[in-house]
């Protein structure tokens, strides 16, 4: 027998939610995600082809129990789709457990409590997924929005999310860059064409960095995901300014274009990304030599400006030293977290 869906009250609405069922719920969702950037001002565009990646089914994530739906009756009496929910899981930095909800919502069901109801029957689904897992030390309910979002940014307050992190998307315009004597490397380092054999160390060393990032994903970087990683045809192994010591490699800066995102928004605008010394070769100027290398290179490509993002509680103070070769903020990303277990309040 089939189990009925879930119900809650919004106070203004009754909202029925509802599993992912069939291929045209990608369609569904595609409509409601896009609608709902728009309202956001969010220059996401999302394709059918990005939904079904990001919803396809994947050891962490399946669609049948993670993808969740809100209706509501329309006036003719009719369950219309007006929201979507998305639920995952991840293993993040010092083993932690975290759990993120991305929701999205029709702008004119914008209306009180049905955004947190939304929220409230992702938690619940994240506990019904969580009571499977093997006990972590921490584990966490998570939720993301870009400022500007301050409706579904009052959702997940409304339920007990709190602030834990800004990251800032920085860009340095390209008028004017640093000087040639600005690239001198420390004594004994040396910047050299990344080759096919250099791959694997350069993937090596962003997964032992990234393990020290607030925003560390384990799975991400296990191996079966290398075959990926070097698939990846976002990679510009022309553009990258890798530093070498002997075969070791201390430090890297991974520039790339994306040229159909450019040619959409009509500007040129190139990415400085993977900004990154290991532990040993830190403290003697080689993040500056390699950050201001790679503007150059941009400067090259004949782009405008180039764009990052940073993590600005980081403890490295990577946000002040981008905002000393230049980079101003552009816009601010919060991160929201809650204990799993806390505000154990139900829909349904």
């Amino acid at each position: 027998m089939t189990k009925p869906p879930s119900r809650a009250s919004s106070g203004w609405a009754d909202v029925t939610f509802r599993l992912f069922r069939e291929d045209a719920d990608y369609v569904r969702m595609q409509r409601i995600a896009l609608e709902s950037s728009r309202a956001d001002h969010d220059d996401w565009v999302p394709t059918l082809d990005e939904i079904r990646t990001w919803c396809a089914p994947t050891a962490r994530f399946d669609p049948a129990k993670q993808l969740v739906f809100a209706s509501v009756t329309d006036e003719s009496g009719v369950p219309v789709d007006v929201g979507v929910t998305r639920v995952s899981w991840y293993t993040a930095r010092d083993q932690a457990r975290v759990y993120p909800q991305a929701s999205f919502l029709l702008p004119e069901w914008r209306i009180p409590g049905i955004w947190p109801a939304l929220v409230r029957e992702g938690d619940r689904r994240i506990r019904a997924m969580a009571a499977g897992h093997p006990s972590r030390r921490e584990r966490y309910f998570q939720g993301w929005a870009a400022e500007r979002q301050e409706e579904w940014i009052g959702a997940l307050k409304a339920e007990g999310y709190e602030v834990v992190r800004h990251f800032r998307n920085m860009v340095r315009p390209l008028e004017s860059v640093p000087e040639a004597e600005g690239t001198r490397l420390p004594p004994g380092l040396e910047v050299r064409p990344v080759q096919a054999v250099d791959m694997r160390k350069v993937w090596e060393a962003q997964a032992e960095v990234n393990r020290e990032l607030f925003e560390y994903v384990a799975e991400q970087w296990a191996e079966e995901r290398y075959p990926d990683w070097l698939a990846d045809t976002s990679h510009a192994p022309h553009l990258w300014q890798v530093a070498w010591d002997g075969d070791q490699l201390a430090g890297m800066v991974l520039p790339r274009i994306d040229e159909e995102a450019n040619r959409g928004r009509e500007r040129k605008r190139g990415y400085t990304e993977h900004v990154f010394v290991r532990r040993s070769w830190r403290g003697r100027g080689l993040a500056k030599a390699l950050l201001t290398r790679s503007l150059r290179v941009l400067t090259q490509q004949g782009m405008d400006e180039a764009e990052l993002g940073v993590d600005s509680e980081n403890e490295s103070g990577a946000y002040g030293f981008y905002e000393r070769m230049g980079y101003v903020t552009e816009t601010t990303d919060i991160w929201f977290r809650k204990p799993l277990g806390a505000n154990r309040r139900e829909s349904g």
